[in-house]
């Protein structure tokens, strides 16, 4: 951290690296490694977000394994991101279905679409794919639970397309899908048209749509 110079900086290290230690070691034992007292320890670890060094000493290691958990996470969903950008452009025809408010995001999705030149299809029912023998399918969807897109889902698989999703971690559609993206938390607004219940799909959308445009 570039906030942290000289004797800060020096016990920023200390902490960092004994991570693992630190319900063992005491401020005034750091305090004497890094030459000063136990009121720069304590300036430190509220620097860092902690309101003491009783508090860090005990939070920070399950503080960072978090990070590098949510790190993770988020370079795995680049690649599923990156593996469904290239099938949608190899793909004959993308058809994409919803229900209720998601439909605001597959209508934003459409407009990438539109403007990569890719062929594709909004559509309404199960019977729009009775003549679809090829291509690939994106379903979007909050839960990940609702009945006409599981059923949409099993459908296409059935038939041998290849279907994506955007949905809830875990859900029904997601285990159906050949490859989910996943939304982390459900969003419980007021109204479940209001533009904050569908920021998270949105800004999926927005990372699928400048994959695309960049490609």
């Amino acid at each position: 951290m570039n906030t942290f110079k000289g004797i800060e900086r020096a016990i920023y290290e200390y902490l960092i690296t004994h991570t693992g230690e630190l319900h063992e070691i005491s401020a005034k034992t750091i305090a004497n490694k890094a030459l000063t007292t136990t009121t720069s320890v304590n300036r430190v670890c509220k620097k860092m977000g902690y309101a003491s060094y009783t508090e860090l000493r005990y939070r920070l290691k399950n503080d960072l394994r978090k990070q590098t958990v949510t790190k993770d996470e988020e370079e795995s969903q680049l690649q599923r991101i990156s593996s469904v950008v290239n099938a949608l452009s190899q793909s004959p025809v993308v058809y994409l279905y919803s229900r209720g408010a998601s439909i605001v995001s597959v209508t934003y999705l459409s407009r990438f679409l539109s403007l990569a030149n890719i062929p594709h299809l909004v559509i309404t029912d199960i019977h729009q794919l009775a003549r679809a023998e090829k291509g690939t399918l994106i379903l979007v969807s909050k839960s990940g639970e609702t009945q006409a897109v599981v059923e949409m889902a099993h459908n296409a698989k059935r038939k041998g397309l290849k279907v994506f999703a955007i949905s809830h971690i875990g859900s029904t559609l997601a285990s159906i899908a050949n490859t989910n993206l996943d939304l982390e938390e459900q969003v419980d607004g007021i109204s479940p048209y209001r533009r904050e219940s569908q920021i998270q799909l949105l800004k999926i959308i927005d990372v699928i749509g400048q994959t695309l445009l960049e490609g």
